[in-house]
């Protein structure tokens, strides 16, 4: 009986061990959190795409007289940047919130509004843009012109509640599990809080603070992702 008892622990603790990310998927997870950044900042930077303040002005400048290979190539760089971003949120959703429900539930919880915020920008706020763009440079209006590109800018809006959501959900799986608690932990909380509070002020043309610091929030996750040593023992 003790041998078969044995035999059952054993068995189950090598499960629980196999069943830990490596420091290599950790790693990777990293990397593909840190391209998102780079690669989502390459394609703004390359891109010409109007704010919401710049008006039918904006659209003549950035759509109509702008370069539309640029910034086409601009946009799809941001596309790759948040294709790179979904192995990433999987990941942290399966690594990090394992020992408790409570745990377990933030972090479903954090997955799912970080995939709503990367189908709101993909299905939404790309193709209005690219949309309102071709439209300008083949004789479309301006006023109709900005009223289509006004679709992204309220989609990238809206979709700053599911990536607070995101961080907070990650927040507070990451405390459960007391690993990466102080910047994954309480950095996400008060990130999270930031960029909710943050979309009454974005929408009305203020700075957007909110995606400023989460910008330099995720850098930090990306980080702790790469240096994190998973306990194997």
């Amino acid at each position: 009986m003790s041998q078969t008892a044995s035999r059952t622990t054993l068995v189950k603790h090598h499960q629980t061990t196999a069943d830990q990310p490596t420091r290599a998927l950790w790693r990777a997870a990293g990397g593909f959190a840190l391209a998102h950044v780079v690669l989502m900042l390459a394609g703004i930077a390359l891109a010409e795409s109007p704010l919401f303040q710049d008006g039918t002005k904006g659209i003549q400048e950035g759509y109509v007289e702008g370069n539309m290979a640029r910034t086409m190539a601009g946009g799809m760089v941001e596309t790759l940047a948040f294709v790179l971003l979904i192995p990433a949120l999987v990941f942290l959703a399966r690594a990090v919130g394992r020992r408790t429900e409570v745990g377990r539930w933030a972090a479903q919880t954090a997955l799912m509004a970080g995939m709503g915020y990367v189908a709101v920008t993909m299905a939404v706020g790309f193709p209005a843009g690219a949309a309102a763009l071709y439209g300008a440079q083949h004789g479309l209006d301006l006023d109709t012109s900005f009223a289509i590109n006004n679709i992204r800018i309220f989609g990238y809006f809206l979709s700053l509640s599911l990536l607070g959501a995101h961080a907070i959900g990650l927040s507070i799986a990451a405390r459960q599990d007391r690993i990466m608690s102080r910047w994954v932990g309480w950095g996400g909380l008060f990130t999270g809080a930031l960029l909710v509070a943050s979309v009454p002020a974005a929408a009305i043309g203020q700075q957007d603070w909110g995606t400023l610091v989460w910008l330099v929030w995720w850098v930090g996750v990306a980080v702790c992702l790469l240096r994190h040593r998973p306990d194997v023992s």
